[in-house]
């Protein structure tokens, strides 16, 4: 993507400033390859700088069709790199992900106007064909020095070859400087090789495609990489290139005795969502005692085994796994107050902690099964996904008569651990290895796991049993027993037998509440409160089969629905919303000294109910209060769960300015108006 905008702070001779914006989602590069050099301005002077010296056909850089060779980066993401280094800029590509944003000088003087002005100079032609080799129809694209600027994570240097017939025509000259260090590598810098899997290196040994010991250097960086290649592929050239976002390598090694531990303990990340094999601590007593190694030290591989982004659990496995005496170990020093290691340094040797005990934790249907091995265990595993529980390692086959099939070790069961090493996240390799090393008594932790069919007739099952369950709620409830239910309309019988039903309800046409009847108060000795069904804030649809309309009734008629007495029982439709539909507002007023306030309480769980509103003691409370709202705070003290004699002290007691919150039902209309 290329965001372009416009010519900026023309210069002289010819010289622009643009923006250009590069996005290389879905590429594996922005395409560009950059040197540090100099631009010959006139025949007195000169710029310094950072320049494009290839760009990668389809790149991103390619495509936007603003980017020249020859071009200068001014500033990268807002920052100026006019004096940076190369790598400095490098590093600054590599942090900004999938997006930068570039500053970029082009110079569009004619090669005419530039032999004019500096006949003694070379010209840009030859420059140009620096970077392009030779002009031939082909388009054959020559190699770069420059970095091929890649994911963050990749190999590093990448190489770019140039389009040819993108290229423009320039005047500017570039001086031998710059043209020394355009010579192009004979191989191409950005590694593309897959590195997935297994390979032997010269000496024989078999390490992991990705190790630092199979990266690839390009012409230049073989030249200046002097030291000898090990017996696992490594230099510190191509380990600091493997790893180059990756804080001070060092590359540490030490010779194993079979007789004396190796003494180090390890630890996982403290971010769980992060893959990475910590030291913990280092046996003053151990075989790596000597070696420059220290609790916090990040472990990326072992003997060509990349340990960088596994799970600090395995890393003993494949510790075990490498074959010989030596250990070459390439690790990264952080700082003390980097983001790191998920426990303390240990500092006494050895530690009592299992580390399979929490497999049990994470598996409580785990067991442990104990196999003598003679000769052979009769298990064989294969690598696998289960739908229950993802990748890891399972048993796919039994020897007949073996002392496996004996112990119970049965055929898909999956294989958590190998006497005290987990094989949660091993490879094929490491799980063999550990069964081929075991002797002994081995013991094995497994998982015995549901076949797919299995899985498939449980899901089904529980479908089924939520299908009933919702059809049971679907099936209508005896009124006399029935449960009311959150948001539903529930119809419940009330025996009352002559007695009160004893609750204040809000609702009427006259009245605050417009859209329903609702209960906001319940009398104890009423038979509602004998019932215990109905709640405070439950919205009352219809009485004896009557829908309660009050947009049309008086608000004396709903109340009188409620404090008639009923002969043995009532019906009632109840909707009891959660959460509950309510308001809150203030009433402010100023109590005058012996005046009373004018309302009748009642205790309410929630404060105090208004039973009765005496009209014309104060006109804020005419007004706005009315039978059946909750005072809830008075004077900023909340009233409820208070005793009903300490909320009464306060509003017999206070005098000047009140200030009272207030709760009243806001009940979503449920009910249709009659039809005329």
């Amino acid at each position: 993507m290329v965001q372009f905008l416009g010519n900026q702070n023309p210069g002289a001779a010819g010289e622009r400033v643009h923006m250009v914006t590069l996005d290389k989602t879905g590429k594996k590069s922005f395409g560009i390859c950059i040197v540090r050099g100099e631009v010959k301005d006139s025949p007195n002077t000169k710029t310094t700088g950072i320049f494009i010296k290839g760009i990668v056909p389809d790149s991103p850089a390619h495509l936007c069709g603003r980017l020249k060779v020859g071009d200068r980066i001014l500033s990268l993401n807002g920052k100026d790199v006019r004096n940076s280094t190369e790598q400095a800029v490098i590093d600054l590509i590599k942090e900004a992900d999938f997006k930068i944003d570039l500053e970029i000088q082009t110079f569009d003087k004619s090669d005419d106007q530039q032999a004019k002005s500096d006949p003694q100079s070379n010209g840009y032609m030859q420059a140009k064909n620096k970077f392009n080799q030779e002009q031939t129809p082909s388009n054959k694209a020559g190699g770069g020095q420059g970095m091929g600027m890649g994911q963050g994570q990749g190999q590093g240097q990448g190489m770019g070859a140039m389009n040819r017939q993108t290229t423009q025509k320039r005047g500017t000259t570039f001086t031998a400087s710059m043209r020394q260090k355009q010579n192009y590598a004979e191989e191409d810098d950005e590694d593309t090789r897959d590195m997935t899997g297994r390979i032997r290196t010269e000496s024989g040994y078999e390490i992991d495609r990705a190790s630092a010991g199979n990266c690839k250097l390009n012409k230049q960086e073989k030249d200046r990489d002097k030291e000898q290649e090990d017996e696992f592929g490594y230099t510190m050239a191509k380990i600091n290139k493997r790893y180059n976002m990756m804080k001070d390598l060092r590359r540490v090694e030490v010779q194993r005795d079979a007789s004396k531990p190796l003494g180090l303990a390890l630890a996982g990340h403290k971010d769980r969502q992060k893959m990475a094999c910590f030291v913990a601590g280092v046996d003053p007593n151990g075989a790596l005692a000597s070696v420059d190694m220290k609790p916090g030290d990040e472990i990326v591989e072992v003997n060509g085994n990349v340990l960088k982004n596994r799970c600090h659990l395995n890393a003993s496995a494949v510790f075990k796994n490498v074959e010989g005496d030596k250990l070459v170990m390439i690790t990264s020093r952080r700082k003390p107050n980097d983001e790191g290691m998920c426990v303390k340094p240990i500092k006494k040797f050895p530690t009592s902690s299992d580390e399979t005990k929490f497999i049990f934790d994470q598996f409580p249907k785990a067991r442990t099964v104990q196999v003598r091995k003679e000769g052979f265990l009769g298990i064989m595993v294969i690598y696998g996904k289960h739908a229950e529980v993802g990748n890891g390692i399972f048993i796919s086959d039994l020897r007949e008569g073996s002392n496996a099939e004996l112990a119970g070790v049965k055929v898909g069961d999956m294989l958590l651990a190998v006497n005290q090493d987990v094989t949660l996240e091993s490879n094929y390799d490491d799980a063999t290895g550990l069964l081929k090393r075991a002797e002994g008594v081995v013991t094995l932790i497994l998982l015995t796991l549901k076949s797919e069919e299995a899985i498939k007739a449980d899901r089904e099952a529980e479908e089924k049993k939520k299908e009933e369950a919702k059809k049971e709620e679907e099936k209508p409830q005896e009124p006399a027993t029935a449960e009311i239910k959150p948001n539903k309309k529930i119809l419940i019988e009330l025996k009352v037998e002559k007695k009160p039903l004893g609750v204040i309800v809000c609702g009427g046409k006259n009245n605050h509440v417009t859209t329903g009847c609702v209960i906001t108060h319940v009398y104890p000795e009423g038979a509602v409160a004998t019932d215990k069904r109905l709640k405070i804030f439950d919205h009352i649809c219809d009485v004896n089969g009557n829908a309660i309309h009050v947009g049309s009734m008086t608000t004396l008629k709903v109340h009188q629905l409620f404090h008639t007495t009923y002969e043995k029982s009532v019906n009632l439709t109840v909707y009891r919303a959660d959460p509950p539909e309510l308001e809150k507002f203030n009433v402010d007023f100023m109590k005058k000294a012996g005046k009373e306030l004018g309302l009748s309480l009642s205790p309410n769980e929630l404060g105090c109910t208004i039973a009765d509103v005496i009209q014309g003691q104060y006109p804020e409370i005419d007004n706005k209060l009315q039978r059946g709202d909750i005072i809830t705070k008075f004077n900023g003290d909340a009233l409820e769960g208070l005793p009903f004699q300490v909320c009464y002290a306060l509003f017999k007691g206070a005098n000047g300015k009140i200030s009272m919150e207030v709760t009243r039902p806001k009940p979503t209309l449920r009910t249709e108006a009659p039809k005329a």
